[in-house]
């Protein structure tokens, strides 16, 4: 009786997993192939549970291949050991993050700094995905001794990966992909090889930065992300704490490389004003002008995007010589004047003055992020640059 029982209940939970039909597809899936063997049917593909148990250990990227797979050449084997060797990644980071999330307070699209009051949780999360990364790493390189060592290829110590994150990173993309975040890093993580089957092959782990893993999102998943790393990166320190003003001085040379915007038009300091009802600090300078004036770029540049998305609304982003961003938020429009990958030269107009998403008023929204992703205050650069007219402090 208790192993009837026993049965009914694996029998029950299996079926829960969605594993009710059986046929050729549904058989790729351990918990299909369990449920046919309690059944105790017979099949072409000879399923057990212990080739259950064998396809699980595959898809955790235990072992590079199952006794159904047949002959393989040593090529197609060592092939088939370095996808393991990604399915370890992909099992390690993919671990259960209910627990977590279940901790943290909802996020809003305007409030970043609901992240930063959560800074020691995102800072249990990088620790754990760090160490989830290091873990897979060892697994891999054990997985792949014993496979290549069964084929009689030398295998070289490739090293490990370098890829460590902080909360502010898993902050920004935690904003950006929510609970997918594991899926995107498993994507972006993973490991190749160098060699050949006579001389031996290295293990290579790709190692991405941060807009690499944010780039196997979408567009606009990179440009969320990015936005707020560069907020988080600025407002924020290491240790969650908030980050002083700091006073940025730009070369002589740089200062003749820039020109106003909105020409005859005020430039005041908004910088760490508060916004969204005092849940985020502005990190800009809003410039006022009437509907539709035309906003012409501070530099020469190449325009990296151009969008609409809630905080900013319509808006351009180019990126200069020297490398500092330039954002221009609240367009009238989409730009109809520029296009991503356009060259632009200073003064060269590429939209036009508006009030589109997170704004009350017809002005422009000017924001600078400086090569090492970090906001900088434009009031700063204009006064140091003498352009004007300027509302003094």
């Amino acid at each position: 009786m208790l192993l009837l029982a026993s049965t009914a209940s694996v029998r029950g939970s299996l079926a829960d997993d969605g594993a009710q039909s059986k046929n050729a597809t549904d058989l790729s899936k351990p918990s299909a192939i369990l449920l046919t063997a309690c059944d105790g049917e017979e099949s072409e593909a000879n399923v057990s549970a212990a080739y259950a148990a064998e396809k699980l250990r595959y898809d955790a990227g235990l072992i590079a291949q199952t006794s159904h797979d047949g002959e393989m050449t040593r090529v197609q084997q060592m092939a088939a050991s370095f996808e393991a060797a990604n399915r370890v990644v992909q099992s390690y980071l993919e671990f259960d993050t209910t627990e977590w999330e279940e901790s943290l307070q909802p996020f809003s699209a305007t409030i970043y700094d609901s992240y930063a009051q959560q800074a020691d949780k995102f800072m249990e999360l990088a620790d754990e995905l760090n160490e989830a990364i290091l873990e897979a790493s060892a697994t891999c390189m054990s997985m792949l001794s014993r496979e290549l060592r069964e084929i009689d290829i030398p295998l070289y110590t490739g090293g490990s990966p370098q890829t460590i994150l902080s909360w502010q990173e898993c902050a920004a993309l935690y904003y950006a992909f929510g609970s997918d975040l594991n899926d995107v890093l498993a994507q972006a993580i993973g490991i190749e090889r160098q060699g050949s089957l006579f001389r031996g092959v290295t293990p290579v782990w790709s190692d991405p930065d941060f807009d690499e893993i944010a780039s196997f999102g979408t567009r606009d998943q990179l440009f969320e992300a990015r936005m707020a790393l560069a907020y988080l990166k600025t407002v924020y320190n290491d240790d969650g704490s908030v980050a002083e003003v700091e006073y940025y001085t730009y070369t002589d040379e740089y200062l003749k490389t820039v020109a106003h915007p909105l020409p005859g038009c005020t430039i005041k300091n908004g910088w760490y004003d508060p916004r969204s009802h005092a849940t985020r600090l502005h990190v800009g300078t809003d410039i006022r002008a009437a509907a539709r004036t035309p906003i012409l770029s501070v530099t020469d540049g190449t325009v990296l995007y151009v969008g609409y998305m809630p905080i900013p609304g319509n808006f351009v982003i180019v990126v200069d010589p020297y490398g500092y961003e330039y954002h221009y938020y609240h367009m009238y429009e989409i730009s109809t004047f520029v296009s991503e990958g356009d060259t632009v030269e200073q003064g060269q107009q590429i939209g036009l003055v508006g009030s589109t998403g997170n704004s009350v008023a017809n002005h422009l929204h000017l924001g600078i992020v400086s090569p090492d992703g970090r906001y900088l205050n434009p009031y700063d650069l204009f006064v140091q640059a003498g352009i004007g007219p300027i509302l003094e402090d």
